[in-house]
């Protein structure tokens, strides 16, 4: 499955309305001869920054966190497409195709409020993505224990009669229409 690539880019308003600043870089980055790419606009909000120690050990922390959410993304990427195999379906956030929710990205001020502090919006993003890590563990783990009932079941269903219960096998409907000899060998 090919995944489109995305470059973020920062610009300066230089004093200018956002929307101006978007305009122009629109206008540089046309080309409509060869319309090699589309341009979407990310809008995040002012941040409360802090000291700039704050942000040095932010910095350094950003590094592993980032990390740490992209392995947890392709984990779950992963496991959708085993689960899906041949049937694969695209990956959506919040019901959302991921292409489309990149595109038209609107910061939730709900969940992450823009007037807490950095370190403190990292924690609370970090923290959303070690749940959803927690619950896809919890769902592999329910899965994996789910394919083993169904492969002892089958096993059971399939098997001879030395290796299944008689009671699964022999029920009222069954029994009734043999005739059981009593003999002293059945006691």
């Amino acid at each position: 499955m090919s995944h489109p690539s995305y470059l973020i880019a920062a610009i300066s308003n230089s004093g200018q309305a956002p929307e101006t600043s978007y305009r122009q870089l629109q206008n540089a980055a046309a080309c409509p001869s060869a319309p090699y790419a589309e341009m979407f606009k990310l809008e995040v909000p002012s941040l409360m920054v802090g000291t700039l120690d704050s942000l040095m050990n932010l910095s350094d922390d950003l590094g592993k966190t980032d990390s740490l959410i992209e392995s947890i993304v392709r984990k779950v990427e992963k496991s959708s497409l085993e689960l899906a195999g041949k049937k694969a379906t695209e990956l959506t956030v919040g019901g959302v195709p991921s292409t489309r929710y990149i595109q038209q990205f609107a910061w939730d001020y709900a969940k992450f409020p823009n007037r807490r502090p950095l370190k403190e919006l990292v924690s609370l993003i970090s923290g959303g993505v070690a749940a959803i890590d927690e619950e896809l563990k919890q769902l592999s783990n329910s899965y994996g224990e789910k394919q083993v009932a169904l492969q002892d079941a089958k096993r059971k269903k399939g098997g001879n009669l030395t290796s299944v219960d008689l009671n699964d096998v022999l029920d009222e409907k069954t029994v009734r229409g043999l005739s059981l000899h009593d003999t002293e060998d059945l006691k």
